[in-house]
């Protein structure tokens, strides 16, 4: 049998087995966002997940290459709705002045990570927070995708705010405390709603920690401008 004839009783096969139906990774992917959510990435199965999508168990492998795989384009599509929903530049034009600019990704990261108010927002940020910590394999696909291409805007506004020719460690540890102040909020969500609930993200308000976090990053660049390091 030829290569071609193969080729076309394997699509045939497919199709008949309703692995590559019109809608089947769209579905697939919805009820994955929810089982994760709901179950964990270690809990939930595959066979689980293409039972409640109507969908074949080989499908899974077939549209995202696995169980893991799956889990990355659950995160990426999570990740891309957050951006769309806050851009880092949170509608202003790119020759805006370079303060507002900072002030704008703080709020578009805050905005990121006190979510819509939605529990499935809140438990797609802690699953992807989780990966963070532990990144898989597929992890790379995330960074490359959405996390380096936004904090490199970042790093220029914090460049271009620094005198010429900084170094390279300085602007990317000043880059980093800013990350690093507004993460707080959310990889210490519990243990603030526990101890000092008054003091959380949600409580506070975005508004209200993104001018703290601007003001403080403000003053630390400006400090870090004179600093000679060792």
């Amino acid at each position: 049998m030829s290569t071609l004839a193969t080729a076309v009783i394997s699509m045939g096969v497919i199709a008949k087995a309703g692995i590559a139906d019109a809608g089947t990774k769209e579905r697939l992917l919805a009820v994955a966002r929810e089982t994760f959510a709901a179950r964990g990435v270690k809990e939930a199965t595959v066979r689980e997940i293409c039972a409640k999508a109507g969908a074949n168990v080989a499908a899974v492998n077939y549209h995202f290459g696995g169980k893991e795989k799956l889990f990355i384009a659950v995160l990426a599509d999570f990740l891309k709705g957050a951006q769309d929903m806050y851009p880092t530049h949170m509608g202003l034009p790119a020759d805006a002045p370079v303060k507002d600019r900072l002030k704008a990704y703080i709020r578009s990261l805050l905005f990121k990570l006190v979510g819509t108010g939605d529990p499935l927002y809140e438990k797609l940020g802690q699953l992807f927070t989780a990966e963070m910590l532990d990144p898989s394999e597929s992890f790379g696909v995330i960074a490359e995708q959405f996390i380096m291409p936004q904090h490199q805007v970042l790093v220029d506004i914090v460049r271009e705010m620094l005198p010429p020719g900084a170094e390279d460690r300085t602007v990317h540890l000043c880059a980093a405390g800013v990350v690093g102040h507004c993460l707080l909020f959310d990889h210490a969500r519990q243990i603030i709603r526990r101890m000092c609930p008054e003091m959380a993200l949600e409580t506070l308000g975005v508004d209200l920690v993104a001018n703290f976090v601007f003001e403080f990053a403000l003053a630390g660049i400006e400090r870090m401008k004179h600093y000679k390091g060792e």
